[in-house]
């Protein structure tokens, strides 16, 4: 398999910055939680909520919810948050790589019986291919690609990395 590496930890670093700044602007008082679809999404999230913290902002809480992504309706959706933790509040749903918004599409269903405030999705990476209506309100870097291509968000000695193979 051929690899080549389209953002380093750094670069990584810089746009979940970004990202946790323009989370922060646009939930200025309201109290958010932070909810990473497992696996690479609850790293992420756990990274915007510490940026979060540096801006100022109360600590967020942050969940994770699991899915099985290749197929979301094969399984059952699990996730540690309640209704308490969400009702009325800025849900903020962060996976690592959106391809067609399947499943976000899915977990955004699960979330929506204990009636958050609103929800709000962000993604490291979005490569375009929509096929399912969900808008990703906050995006590290907009990727073209293929079909036939495949990004993937690694994480090596605690510095996540992404790659085009």
């Amino acid at each position: 398999m051929n690899k080549r590496l389209i953002l380093d930890a750094q670069q990584v670093n810089r746009k979940l910055q970004r990202m946790a700044l323009q989370i922060y602007e646009k939930n200025a008082g309201e109290k958010v939680v932070l909810v990473g679809v497992a696996q690479a999404g609850i790293a992420i999230a756990e990274t915007i909520a510490a940026y979060l913290t540096e801006f100022g902002a109360s600590q967020p809480t942050v969940f994770q919810v699991s899915l099985n992504k290749t197929n979301p309706l094969d399984g059952t959706i699990q996730s540690g948050a309640r209704i308490d933790d969400v009702r009325q509040k800025v849900l903020v749903l962060i996976d690592d790589v959106q391809n067609s918004g399947r499943t976000l599409m899915h977990a955004i269903h699960h979330f929506i019986p204990m009636e958050p405030a609103s929800i709000q999705t962000a993604v490291l990476v979005n490569r375009g291919h929509a096929r399912f209506p969900v808008h990703t309100d906050f995006v590290g870097l907009s990727l073209s690609t293929t079909l036939q291509e495949h990004v993937s968000v690694e994480e090596n000695n605690g510095m996540t990395e992404v790659y085009l193979c």
